[in-house]
């Protein structure tokens, strides 16, 4: 009698290291490794304190969390947002920038975006764009849910790819 040969089932090996690969793209690409900007955890999703409710946010500006049920209006606002509201627009999948005591040339080339950065499918450009004194003289603070990029002087490559890698990203596809 001859020894009983092992096979090995390629197909089964096969199998089970795909699902292995697809599973890691997947978690890769859920940690957004690469994306522009600090990731931070933040939940709060759907939480909708009444309309006045002080929140109180683990970051300054916030990057999400409790907010307000009713979200600003997209665009350029001369005065400073209640951070309650502008959360709502981060878990719309928008970006709030923050600017304090910038040039009015940095001032006009944020602005722009508001006309020169495509619409989305609702036909909104979802930024909203205002001065916030939380944060130092000279400095704009990209955030969108759960990410933050500070710069100390506009840079239209770091603002654009922050835009991009975030925009419509998060929570709630509505406009």
């Amino acid at each position: 009698m001859s020894p009983r040969r092992r096979t090995i089932p390629w197909v089964g090996v096969i199998a089970v290291a795909a699902v292995v690969a697809v599973f890691a793209f997947f978690v890769v690409r859920g940690l957004e490794l690469g994306a522009p900007g600090e990731r931070i955890a933040v939940s709060g999703v759907g939480v909708h304190p009444p309309e006045g409710q002080p929140i109180t946010y683990d970051t300054v500006p916030p990057v999400g969390g409790p907010h307000w049920p009713s979200p600003a209006r997209w665009g350029l606002s001369t005065a400073q947002l209640p951070d309650e509201r502008v959360v709502h627009n981060l878990e719309h999948g928008g970006i709030v920038i923050d600017h304090n005591a910038i040039s009015g040339d940095d001032l006009a080339k944020l602005t722009s975006l508001l006309s020169t950065y495509p619409r989305d499918k609702y036909g909104e450009v979802k930024i909203v764009i205002q001065p916030y004194d939380r944060i130092a003289p000279g400095t704009i603070v990209l955030t969108a849910w759960g990410w933050r990029q500070i710069l100390t002087r506009y840079d239209e490559t770091v603002v654009r790819a922050f835009l991009d890698a975030h925009m419509n990203r998060c929570c709630e596809d509505v406009p």
